[in-house]
């Protein structure tokens, strides 16, 4: 149609006019960024997906938990947003009797009026108060 305009009837076989190198960058452009809208389409799935099996992991851990330290998780949330809030900083005071160990995360066990971050240091320190006279 370009090199010989008058040869057949381009409108009645509606035939589109000749394709320009301005027609073709804009195709080229148009095609770009769809290819890139695609792309990031796909990017966000992948994030989607990703992020849902992390909740979905993060259901399944939270289920697995006793009632226990389900509620000690509950209320070091409310001590970390309650500390947020009156613009302190988080500090963990909350340590092992024996070894030092932060029990910050941890369901710690109780004697008397001690916390120890596990058995272990529990019976260390019984047998040691049971030691003295």
């Amino acid at each position: 149609m370009g090199e010989q305009p008058d040869r057949y009837d381009y409108a009645g076989a509606q035939v589109p006019g000749p394709l320009t190198a301005e027609m073709a960058a804009r195709q080229l452009e148009r095609r770009r960024a769809q290819k890139a809208q695609r792309k990031q389409r796909e990017k966000e799935e992948r994030e989607e997906k990703q992020q849902q099996a992390q909740e979905q992991e993060e259901k399944r851990h939270f289920a697995a938990l006793s009632e226990r330290e389900k509620r000690a998780l509950a209320a070091e949330k409310r001590l970390a947003a309650q500390l947020l809030d009156s613009g302190g900083t988080l500090t963990n005071t909350r340590r092992c009797w024996l070894c030092g160990e932060t029990l910050l995360g941890r369901i710690p066990f109780h004697y008397l009026d001690f916390s120890f971050c596990s058995t272990r240091c529990l019976q260390a320190h019984r047998r040691g108060r049971a030691a003295l006279p």
